[in-house]
């Protein structure tokens, strides 16, 4: 019995407990119910003035936001149309290099157009065989030049090397699968058997040979003490060597050394070829004394 009652006296006070706890909340409810009312209410009333004094209140923030914004956003803007207007420039670049090299390409495909055009016409009574090779590097203290023809374009030693103009550059000296050497005239193991140019057939030729002095010079060599020759003569491949063809250019006489204690005189010329102003050369391939 005692703990029969002691069990219900326990439980006794958690209804009254429950009661309380439910008044409390459903006042709370109405209590937020009417302040939510109250406010609406107010809100509605004064909703102009409300929003006066809001915005009032932020706008110094939100004009501080929107310049801010706006500078970041012109800021942007600027960085990516310079991004663009760099891209566009790097085009342009490439665009104008891709130009260039296409008239360089254009340019070096019209001269040697022109060349070919120049030596036809220059060496069309001669009936030779011709094969254009590109200068591709001189060796000027050496007096010798490199092209690009060699063996397997059907180039060998000793072919005659001439311009556009049928002036004499030298002979090939030695010969690789594609490429060769050229010895120029002016080289000081070279000799060229010439004769002055003279239109009158009648008068007797003369004859002597031009040898080079290296860097790119000549001087005419074993022309007998009573030879008339003059400055501004023209010199010209007299074919004696069987090496060069006759007739062509040679040089022209710039000064003259007679001196009657030489068995020979001697004159300093001019070469009518000029290798450093040139890019591509002609190689005689079917001369034969």
């Amino acid at each position: 019995m005692n703990a029969f009652l002691k069990k219900k006296n326990l439980r006794l006070p958690l209804p009254q407990a429950n009661r309380q706890f439910s008044l409390i909340s459903w006042r709370n409810i109405v209590i937020g119910f009417i302040i939510a009312l109250f406010i609406f209410g107010f809100l509605y009333l004064f909703e102009a003035p409300v929003k006066n004094t809001f915005y009032t209140i932020t706008s110094p923030f939100s004009q501080i936001l929107w310049q801010t914004g706006q500078g970041s956003s012109g800021f942007l803007s600027s960085f990516w149309k310079a991004r663009s207007l760099t891209q566009e420039n790097n085009n342009l670049k490439q665009e104008n290099q891709q130009l260039l090299s296409n008239i360089t390409v254009l340019s070096e495909a019209l001269r040697q157009d022109q060349a070919i055009k120049q030596v036809i016409q220059n060496t069309q009574s001669s009936n030779f065989k011709l094969i254009l090779a590109e200068n591709i590097g001189i060796d000027l203290a050496n007096d010798f030049l490199l092209i690009n023809k060699g063996s397997s374009d059907g180039i060998s030693e000793n072919m005659p090397v001439i311009s556009s103009t049928k002036a004499l550059y030298g002979k090939i000296s030695k010969v690789y699968k594609n490429f060769s050497q050229v010895m120029l005239i002016s080289s000081k193991q070279s000799v060229v058997d010439a004769k002055i140019q003279n239109a009158d057939i009648t008068k007797t030729p003369i004859l002597g040979a031009v040898k080079g002095s290296g860097n790119s010079l000549l001087y005419l060599d074993l022309v007998a003490l009573d030879a008339q020759i003059n400055t501004q003569d023209v010199l010209i491949t007299s074919g004696q060597e069987g090496i060069f063809p006759k007739n062509l250019l040679i040089g022209r006489i710039s000064s003259v050394d007679k001196n009657d204690l030489k068995p020979f005189q001697t004159a300093s010329i001019l070469p009518l070829s000029n290798i450093g102003q040139t890019d591509n050369v002609f190689i005689i391939t079917n001369y034969k004394k």
